[in-house]
């Protein structure tokens, strides 16, 4: 007997150094973090590359997506001063690269060439410097989640509760477009028995960049001008535990329960309330709350390039 406990106690503490060592070693990666999407930057070593006139010459740049949502349909657009340099290739091309991942906590990097051809230069002129330009347009999907108190008792009649509403702040998610504050509020309803839950959600323009319409990306990198109407704006849904809250304002024209957000400089908001409300048999409790911002965003970055006359 005194052996079988012996074994046993050698065993609970064998399993118990092992789940501490797999404790430590396994750690789970949050990839809903940071406010960086698609980044460019181009590899050429020196801050103005140069090369000579009437030659052959290229620019390398890794595309990288360094945030929480895979692209697809990404659009590129180059631009080069048609004075000084040819480019070989597509001026407009597409892209698919996937984000962060639980199995890929770094997201996708992808090397591109650039391949150029200057032209002469103009006489009496030993140097000239142009640029090289490349404008991303991508969709993007901000994902924030959060636990909010939910409070059917609306004038304070239970004394004890389990948790209190509040306004709740978020950090960012792994996007360049970020929910940064959920204010809630639990209002009275002409029916008696029900109480009416809304939610103000504020969005911030965390990256460097700019938003369009998400379905407008082809448009936003080439130069078919997008109207007034088409910039700073975003669709935005939220969901209370399944079901979807209805957003305001929304899109002039279309129905349902999506919102439409206008940014007026970097950070705006939208009203969710829940249809139909709540019923207060349902007393206080925390939920849970999932918060979709879904965009198309495009920056731009540029390389200087010296051209020099080939004595």
């Amino acid at each position: 007997m005194r052996l079988a406990i012996i074994l046993g106690i050698c065993t609970l503490v064998l399993l118990a150094g092992c789940a501490f060592r797999t404790g430590t070693s396994i750690q789970e990666v949050n990839v809903h973090t940071g406010t960086k999407g698609i980044t460019l930057t181009f590899l050429d070593q020196g801050a103005t590359r140069a090369t000579y006139a009437d030659s052959a010459t290229a620019v390398t740049y890794e595309l990288a997506n360094e945030g929480a949502h895979d692209v697809e349909g990404g659009v590129l657009s180059i631009g080069v001063e048609d004075d000084f340099l040819q480019l070989e290739g597509d001026r407009v091309r597409q892209f698919t690269i996937d984000g962060k991942s639980l199995g890929f906590p770094e997201g996708d990097r992808q090397i591109q060439t650039v391949q150029l051809r200057t032209k002469s230069l103009p006489p009496q002129t030993e140097t000239v410097t142009t640029t090289v330009a490349v404008n991303v347009c991508y969709p993007y999907l901000t994902e924030a989640s959060l636990t909010p108190c939910v409070d059917t008792d609306v004038f304070g009649r239970v004394a004890t509760k389990p948790c209190r509403a509040s306004a709740i702040s978020l950090g960012s998610q792994g996007a360049p477009v970020a929910v940064t504050r959920i204010e809630p509020s639990y209002t009275q309803m002409s029916d008696p028995n029900l109480v009416r839950a809304e939610f103000i959600i504020h969005v911030r323009n965390a990256g460097g960049g700019q938003l369009f319409e998400v379905d407008k990306i082809f448009e936003a990198c080439t130069p078919q001008a997008l109207g007034r109407d088409s910039w700073n704006v975003a669709t935005i849904r939220a969901y209370l535990g399944d079901q979807q809250l209805d957003c305001t304002p929304k899109k002039a024209g279309l129905a349902g329960l999506d919102g439409h957000l206008v940014l007026a400089k970097t950070e705006d908001f939208v009203r969710c309330g829940l249809p139909g409300g709540l019923h207060k048999s349902l007393g206080t409790f925390t939920g849970t709350m999932r918060v979709e911002v879904e965009y198309g965003y495009t920056f731009t970055t540029t390389r200087q390039l010296q051209i020099r006359r080939l004595v």
